[in-house]
C-alpha cells in the first residue's frame, strides 16, 4: 500500500515496535503456556513481518477481552499502517493515557512521539458537552461518554458529531476536518418540545417535575409556530372594527337626517318647533326624535365595537408572542474538562 506519509510510517513502526518488544517479552516471561500471551506473541511476530492485517486479526480479540495499553499500542500501529489513521491515533492515545507508572520513561516518550506524528494525518477534536453522562458519537460510532477523557480523532473530510442522553436531550454539529488541525467543539444538549411535554405528563402522577434545556442544536429542537390563535383573534379584531365603523357611519347619517328634519319642522312651526305646544305630535317632529334615537344607538354600538376590536387586537399580539414568534435568543454557559464557554441559541 502506498503511503502519503512515509516518514510517519517509519517513525510509528520504530516507536511502537520498541513498546511491543518490552510488552511481549514480559508476557512470555509471566506465563508461556497462557493462550492470550501466545496470541499476543503471534501478533507481535505479524507486526515484525509487517503483516498488519494478521496483527489486527490477532489483537482485536485480546482488546475485546481487556483494554490494555500494550494491546492498544499494537492495534494503533496496525490500524495506522493499514491507512486507518484516526483509529490508529485513537488506540495510541489510549495506550499513552493508560501506560503503567512502572513503565520506562522512554516507552512513554516513544508513544508520545508516535501520537504526535499520527496527529499530522488526522483532525483532533476537543469535545465538551453541556451535560454529563451523554453518549458522544462520531458518524454513528460511539466514541465515549461525557465528559470525554481524551481527544477524538477524525480522518480528513466531512463528519457529524452528536451528543445524546436517554431523556431525549441531544445536540449535533456538522464538521469539515482537515489533517493536522485541532477543533474545539461544544455540544449544547436540547430537548424536543414534544419530548418535554411527554416527560411532564408522565411525571405528574409521581409529583416529579421534569426539566428541559430548551439548541438545537443544530437540527434538533426545531420550532413549530402555531398561527391559529393569531388568525382567530386577529380576524375577530378586524370584524369588530368593521362593525364599529359601520355603526359610526350610520350615526353620522342619523345626525344628518335629524338636522334635515329639524330644519323642516322650524320652517313649518317656527322656533322650538317640536315643543308640545307647537308641532310636537307632528310626523316631522317624530322623524327628528327617531333620528336622534338612531344616532345614540349607533354611537353606542360603534364605541363598544371599537373597544372589543382593541381587546382582540391586543390578544392577537399576545398570541403571536406566545405561539407564533420564534424562540428568543438565549445564552448558555458550560464548563468542561478542556475549558468553558458561552453558547448563543435562538432564531433571528
Amino acid at each position: 500500500m502506498n503511503s502519503r506519509f512515509p516518514r510517519l510510517r517509519l517513525a510509528c513502526t520504530l516507536a511502537l515496535s520498541a513498546c511491543l518488544v518490552t510488552a511481549a517479552t514480559k508476557a512470555a516471561a509471566q506465563d508461556s503456556a497462557n493462550d492470550a500471551n501466545l496470541q499476543y506473541r503471534q501478533a507481535f511476530a505479524a507486526l515484525s513481518q509487517r503483516d498488519w492485517l494478521e496483527a489486527r486479526r490477532l489483537l482485536l480479540p485480546l482488546w475485546q477481552k481487556a483494554h490494555t495499553w500494550d494491546v492498544a499500542s499494537g492495534l494503533g500501529q496496525a490500524e495506522f499502517l493499514l491507512g486507518n489513521y484516526a483509529t490508529g491515533a485513537t488506540y495510541t492515545a489510549f495506550a499513552l493515557a493508560n501506560l503503567p507508572p512502572k513503565e520506562k520513561l522512554a516507552t512513554a516518550d516513544r508513544l508520545r512521539t508516535a501520537l504526535s506524528e499520527m496527529k499530522e494525518t488526522v483532525g483532533t477534536l476537543h469535545v465538551t458537552v453541556s451535560e454529563g453522562e451523554a453518549e458522544v458519537l462520531l458518524d454513528d460510532e460511539l466514541v465515549g461518554i461525557s465528559p470525554l477523557a481524551q481527544e477524538v480523532y477524525a480522518n480528513p473530510g466531512k463528519h457529524w458529531l452528536q451528543a445524546r442522553r436517554p431523556n431525549g436531550a441531544t445536540s449535533r454539529q456538522n464538521l469539515v476536518v482537515e489533517a493536522g488541525k485541532s477543533y474545539q467543539v461544544a455540544l449544547i444538549l436540547e430537548r424536543q418540545p414534544e419530548q418535554t411535554a411527554s416527560a411532564l405528563q408522565l411525571s405528574e402522577p409521581a409529583g416529579v417535575t421534569a426539566s428541559s434545556n430548551a439548541s438545537q442544536s443544530v437540527d434538533h429542537g426545531r420550532f413549530h409556530p402555531n398561527w391559529t390563535p393569531v388568525w382567530i383573534t386577529g380576524s375577530a379584531a378586524v370584524a369588530a372594527a368593521a362593525i364599529g365603523a359601520g355603526f359610526a357611519v350610520d350615526a353620522s347619517s342619523a345626525k344628518a337626517d335629524g338636522a334635515e328634519a329639524l330644519s323642516e319642522a322650524e320652517a313649518e312651526f317656527g322656533n322650538n318647533p317640536c315643543a308640545p305646544s307647537n308641532g310636537g305630535a307632528s310626523e316631522i317632529c317624530q322623524s327628528v326624535q327617531s333620528a336622534a334615537d338612531r344616532r345614540k344607538t349607533s354611537n353606542t354600538i360603534a364605541t363598544t365595537s371599537f373597544a372589543i376590536s382593541g381587546v382582540f387586537a391586543v390578544a392577537a399580539v399576545g398570541s403571536y408572542f406566545l405561539w407564533a414568534k420564534p424562540r428568543a435568543p438565549r445564552v448558555d454557559a458550560w464548563l468542561g474538562p478542556n475549558g468553558g464557554g458561552l453558547h448563543l441559541a435562538g432564531r433571528f
